[in-house]
């Protein structure tokens, strides 16, 4: 039978397997299937000493994975739900361009406006709101998109 430790860093892998984890969030996992602390403490600190849990690493992999769907406000909600620290957090989301922001807003926005027939303005930017984009991109796209008007 094997150990709790060996349990435990089994299960740690596995949850690897399917996506990069922050420390935090591995730690909540490990915690939650009811390991014991000193043992989730000594499989996290294996983990990090072998290179596979890497916060700076997991937040490149989360901007790259979600920027696409997702702007600054709402990357940075989703990397503190998952207990990276805001410095490291606030490090790379300084490398996103607010022209890139603005581009995948339009990109949204497009999308948006294609699925559905009629679309007034406070319902495109309802929706670029629930994806964590700016409020001056938010009016952008929809100046651009639907012409001036309230925002």
């Amino acid at each position: 039978m094997k150990s709790e430790a060996d349990q435990a860093r089994l299960y740690a892998y596995k949850l690897m397997n399917y996506r990069p984890r922050s420390k935090f969030e591995l730690r909540w996992r490990l915690e939650g299937k009811g390991y014991q602390d000193e043992v989730v403490e000594n499989v996290i600190k294996n983990l990090v000493r072998l290179g596979y849990i890497d916060d700076e690493g997991f937040v490149q992999y989360w901007i790259e994975k979600r920027a696409g769907k997702k702007g600054s406000h709402g990357l940075r909600q989703e990397l503190q739900s998952k207990g990276v620290d805001r410095a490291i957090i606030n490090k790379h989301l300084a490398e996103l361009t607010p022209e890139t922001e603005l581009k995948t807003a339009l990109a949204l926005g497009r999308k948006k406006l294609k699925r559905s027939k009629a679309c007034p303005d406070h319902v495109l930017a309802g929706f670029l709101q629930r994806r964590g984009f700016s409020f001056s991109v938010i009016k952008s796209v929809v100046q651009t998109l639907l012409g001036p008007g309230d925002v």
